[in-house]
């Protein structure tokens, strides 16, 4: 029965979903590669001209390569050793403080991005399943709300105001049915919720008030999930293999760009065979604006890219490719 769900399952990614992508030329520019020896590597920002990297294994662990990919450095946070984090935490940097996020704790800590140092500790109030710099002196969280289902939340860095929105919308569960990615836009007010089972995006301020709903371009609008409780622990869970249609996202200052799991009627299994789908659409109104393909790399797929400026940096397996993107 889970080999058949399994085989349904891809023969609907693999499908026409009633869209098209538009696929222009040299959009993106292979520019170098780095060995980074692990796989355990997360992007976790940019800051003072170097990428730096979160340890999904090690939350104490972080390294770093500059822009040029010529210098590849690791090393261990400093006060690390005095805090009580569990292994879900990870780290963010937003110049010139790095946060580790701790959902499960709950806990916030803080250093200086320029010696990574911790010497700031911020207890929670919600329990978090992912969370982001909103401001110098605000988080959003996404918070699994009096167990019903998932809420973003708008926390102050001084734990002196809560507010809890109602920008997630329920179709099945309320909490597999809304789960997402946030996303940060740098240098800007907004923040991105792009959900991971129907096409849609959340664009919101930084008081978490809602500026528009975006759609990506296939025709998923429903999630197409089933849930099921465990009668032995009360627990919910995926009862049938999910359709994925935005696996990952991230933002620069000017586009959206969302790693899509479905294929358009104007692309081949072959076509798409050896690479991942990049849908890009404005910050300003959330419209389409193109697609490009990532190049899966000595027989790695993405799994995870983020845009600086110009740069797009993916992380395949344990090696860092970096391109340039000319738009």
């Amino acid at each position: 029965m889970v080999w058949i769900m399994y085989c349904i399952s891809n023969k609907v990614h693999g499908s026409e979903n009633g869209f098209i992508r538009s696929l222009p030329s040299h959009k993106l520019v292979g520019v170098i590669s780095k060995d980074i020896k692990y796989n355990a590597w997360y992007i976790a920002g940019a800051f003072n001209g170097a990428v730096y990297f979160g340890n999904s294994i090690a939350p104490g662990r972080i390294s770093k390569v500059d822009t040029s990919m010529a210098n590849y450095h690791e090393f261990n946070l400093t006060g690390f050793e005095k805090m009580s984090v569990s292994k879900t935490s990870f780290i963010q940097i937003d110049s010139p403080f790095f946060y580790l996020m701790d959902g499960v704790k709950p806990v916030i800590l803080r250093g200086s991005a320029l010696d990574f140092h911790l010497n700031k500790q911020m207890n929670s109030t919600p329990y978090f399943t992912g969370g982001i710099t909103l401001t110098k002196n605000s988080f959003a969280f996404r918070s699994v709300y009096n167990g019903i289902g998932n809420k973003l939340i708008k926390q102050g860095i001084m734990l002196d105001s809560l507010k809890t929105t109602t920008l997630l919308e329920k179709q099945v569960d309320g909490m597999f049915c809304t789960d997402g990615e946030m996303v940060k836009v740098p240098g800007s007010s907004k923040m991105f919720y792009v959900y991971y089972y129907r096409n849609q995006f959340l664009c919101a301020d930084s008081n978490l008030n809602l500026l528009y709903k975006g759609k990506t371009i296939d025709t998923i609008s429903h999630a197409q999930i089933k849930v099921a409780r465990i009668k032995s622990s009360g627990q919910i869970t995926m009862a049938a293999p999910p359709l994925i249609v935005n696996k990952r996202a991230c933002a620069n200052e000017k586009y959206l760009f969302v790693q899509s799991a479905l294929r358009a009627n104007n692309e081949t299994d072959y076509m798409i065979k050896n690479v991942s789908m990049i849908d890009v659409y404005a910050v300003k109104d959330g419209k389409y604006q193109f697609s490009f393909y990532l190049p899966d790399f000595r027989g790695h797929k993405v799994r995870d890219f983020k845009v600086y400026g110009q740069s797009l940096y993916a992380l395949y397996d344990h090696y860092l490719y970096k391109y340039q993107i000319n738009f």
